[in-house]
């Protein structure tokens, strides 16, 4: 194999391990910080910034370097000694949080601060190096400024595509198969093996002279290609984030379409990088090329909106009722038209920009890490700004848009910089005419930012932010919030089953004062808890403008929540608030939370179930509600078995009486005793069975919702693994059973199967343990629930005789 390709191949395998690197250091700071849009623009800066320190900084060391070669294996071994550094400071970091979160979990200023320090410990010293790598090959590779054209993109396409392959592997496979901390080390060993094999190469490697300083005539020219490279960069990365949200609009946003999108904008930055080369090639007319690019950039990113919009029909749901495999397929095709054709004209021109520094007299690796160093400082700040400030203050559409009118702008700029004689003035009408289009008859003012249902839905009001796009519609004169086109929050609708998410646990525990509750939605839930003595109810809400929504739309739903001296609302990502609070509760009630969903998964790991139940007192009691129709029957045995692997008692509870949609509450329990005569829930249940008898209510007693206690040895629980951090398998599994059933070829943990789990369930000893200081008539109740929902689910098939029977025993 010729030398020059076994360099590729390890550069290569370099943009492999480095996205592999990124990628599990956005999850596992995720986790450590809380899943908010601030810890991944922590984790996401901390990156660049080390990548464009280490671009300028080793691109300079390139003026006196004699072998970069072996320079370029000591990075390696040195990315690879930086990143082993990994487990030490995330599990120091693990030990201390509790005490930093006292300390400063009042400010949340002072907070960022420490996660944005962390950050920078924990991934600046790899990145730093990272950043050296391309300008060291460069230099290795290309031992002449002119010929930076002909071998700059070959690098930077090659090392895009290696980052392509590692978002694809860490993001959809790798995590599954082998388990973060396993992935982590196979990313190590990548790069251990990249650096071993480019020490041995660079043991025959000639000595490079040092170069002299570059002539002070070159440096008009370089100031306009730095600040080219800076402009690339900020647009670049604030479209990858524009375009994310774009799609979140419209896909399952589970954690395989985020990857799929992530790889699809790599892919075609990586394609660019390698078309630059042909574009090198021609000879003269640099600049006009340079314009053309530019002008061509800021066009084809002007029109995403309006094909985006066309193409999935105002914002409707995209994918047909398949399998995950052929839904990430159609992803891809859509992504690779939408966004595909802008991210690959993009992608065409830092690498160009090299070209344009043949005449510089800088040393190439100099070069390369000057633009590089430079375009990834314009990436940090274009992923914040966009992240943060853009679409609070533009909306996406006129965000993109904006995105766009900076690549023509830049042309113009280039047009009016140069000499006369060198581009025309005349050339100023491109750039010009597409900026008239693009503001008028490209109007994004039209386009729908929520898809409603016209004949039945009116959009009340909306809201976009680093959070999400949260919208409240009224439809058939009830009122629902919706986070990103697709996630139901909540609605007035479902008022009485809302409120009974808070009714059921604080019925069953005999003393709620301290109540704490993971997501707000509507309010409606936690608002019921005002109609109690409770002492203190605490509600974390990870999206700000879901808060705002709620409160100005469904107070009146709400008892006074938002007004109730007894409330405190922290916009906070629930798990991480209860691993850094020192604070105890009674209760802990976790909402509906779709499976399915990005980042939903780590809500139902053992690590999540154990920091709750570190925070409850003394015969406190956790509770996570279930959707079981977004949950399949394996995702419901795995939640199960990861609860009893940290509670030693687990009841089940219904949240109602539905056929198709029916709703669980699974009830961790701190010691293992029977239900106490004296709660709220016995002696309503009483009260209601009294007048259910007398017919004077058609209400079954709250006790009849008791489905049973969860046993251990039960085969669907115990057969089913135990989610972690480190494997998280809802986060992996349940986004192909929500596929699977659209799909038609499994169905949710409903119907036939519920039913059977529920009849088993029933004849679980414990149930008796657990009633045993009821009477006889009210342990009655529990069976006849039983019957009464298998009535249902006979009704919704038309099983007449079923339902009838079910009936007769349930009386």
């Amino acid at each position: 194999m010729p030398k020059t390709l076994y360099v590729f191949v390890i550069f290569l395998c370099s943009g492999i391990a480095g996205l592999m690197y990124e990628v599990l250091w956005m999850k596992q700071l995720s986790l450590l910080f809380g899943n908010t849009a601030q810890s991944t623009a922590a984790t996401t800066s901390a990156f660049f910034l080390g990548i464009a320190a280490g671009s300028y900084v080793w691109g300079r060391r390139q003026r006196r370097a004699f072998y970069p070669l072996r320079t370029y294996a000591r990075l390696e071994f040195g990315i690879m000694a930086a990143a082993m550094m990994y487990f030490l400071i995330l599990s120091a970091w693990s030990f201390l949080y509790p005490f930093m979160y006292d300390l400063f979990g009042h400010s949340p200023a002072l907070m960022t601060t420490l996660k944005l320090l962390l950050a920078a410990v924990l991934i600046c010293p790899a990145a730093f190096l990272m950043g050296g790598t391309l300008p060291v090959m460069g230099q290795y590779l290309i031992r002449e400024a002119s010929q930076l054209g002909r071998w700059s993109g070959w690098l930077y396409g090659i090392n895009t595509f290696g980052a392509a392959l590692g978002a694809l592997l860490a993001g959809l496979f790798l995590p599954r198969w082998l388990g973060f901390n396993n992935t982590y080390t196979l990313a190590l060993s990548l790069t251990f093996a990249v650096a071993c094999v480019a020490y041995l190469l660079s043991r025959n490697e000639p000595p490079q002279p040092a170069a002299a300083e570059p002539a002070a005539a070159t440096a008009p020219q370089l100031r306009l290609l730095t600040g080219l490279a800076l402009l690339s960069g900020f647009a670049t990365m604030a479209l990858q984030v524009l375009w994310t949200r774009m799609f979140a609009q419209v896909l399952q946003n589970s954690v395989y379409t985020f990857a799929l999108i992530l790889t699809v904008f790599l892919l075609a930055l990586s394609l660019g990088a390698l078309l630059s080369r042909g574009l090198a090639q021609i000879p003269g007319r640099h600049s006009g090329i340079l314009l053309a690019l530019l002008c061509l950039s800021g066009l084809a990113v002007c029109v995403v909106p309006l094909g985006f919009t066309a193409w999935t029909d105002g914002l409707r749901y995209l994918g047909d009722d398949v399998e995950l495999a052929r839904y990430l397929l159609q992803t891809f095709l859509a992504a690779a038209l939408l966004i595909g054709l802008p991210t690959l004209v993009m992608g065409i021109l830092l690498p160009y920009l090299y070209k344009l520094a043949d005449g510089s007299a800088e040393r190439p690796g100099a070069l390369i890490g000057r633009l590089n160093g430079w375009n990834t400082l314009g990436a940090v700040a274009g992923s914040l700004c966009a992240g943060f400030l853009l679409l609070e203050w533009l909306g996406l559409w006129r965000s993109i848009l904006l995105m766009g009118a900076l690549y023509l702008l830049a042309a113009v700029a280039l047009v009016v910089s140069r000499r006369p004689g060198r581009l025309p003035l005349s050339l100023l009408s491109a750039p010009l005419g597409i900026l008239v289009l693009a503001f008028t008859l490209l109007d994004v003012s039209r386009l729908p930012n929520v898809r409603i249902q016209a004949d039945s839905e009116v959009l009340l009001e909306s809201w976009e932010g680093s959070g999400g796009t949260v919208a409240v519609v009224e439809r058939d004169g009830d009122l629902r919030i919706k986070l990103n086109n697709w996630y139901a929050l909540g609605a007035t609708s479902a008022l009485q089953w809302e409120q009974l998410q808070s009714h059921l646990p604080l019925h069953l525990h005999p003393d709620p004062k301290r109540v704490f509750y993971l997501g707000l939605g509507t309010g409606i839930t936690a608002g019921a808890a005002m109609r109690y003595p409770v002492e203190k109810v605490v509600i974390a809400e990870l999206v700000s403008e879901v808060v705002t929504a709620a409160e100005k739309y469904f107070a009146p739903y709400t008892q006074g929540l938002f007004n109730d001296p007894r409330v405190r609302i922290v916009h906070e990502d629930g798990r991480n608030y209860l691993r850094g609070t020192s604070e105890s509760y009674d209760l802990i009630i976790a909402d509906l939370f779709v499976p399915w969903k990005a980042g939903v998964g780590y809500l139902y790991t053992r690590e999540h179930f154990a920091a709750a139940k570190l925070r409850l007192r003394a015969g406190g009691m956790f509770v996570q509600w279930v959707p079981l129709y977004q949950t399949g029957e394996r995702e419901f045995g795995i939640i199960a078995r990861t609860m009893l692997a940290e509670f030693p008692q687990v009841t089940m509870w219904r949240g109602d009486f539905f056929a198709d949609r029916p709703v669980v509450a699974l009830v961790g329990h701190l010691q293992p005793e029977p239900l106490s005569a004296d709660t709220l829930m016995v002696r309503a249940s009483r009260v209601a069975l009294a007048a259910y008898r007398r017919q004077a209510s058609d209400q079954m007693p709250l006790l009849a919702h008791y489905l049973g206690n969860l046993e251990p040895h039960h085969p669907l629980v115990a057969e089913s693994p135990i989610a972690t951090d480190d494997h998280p398998w809802i986060e992996y599994l349940a986004p192909a059973a929500h596929r699977s059933e659209r799909a038609g070829t499994t169905t949710w943990f409903v119907g036939a199967g519920l039913a059977r789990f529920m009849q088993g369930l029933q004849n679980n000893p414990a149930n008796s343990v657990y009633l045993s200081r009821l009477d006889a008539e009210l342990r009655r109740v529990v069976p006849a629930g039983l019957f009464y929902h298998l009535a249902a689910i006979a009704k919704a098939r038309n099983q007449t005789a079923a339902f009838e029977q079910a009936l007769q025993r349930g009386e």
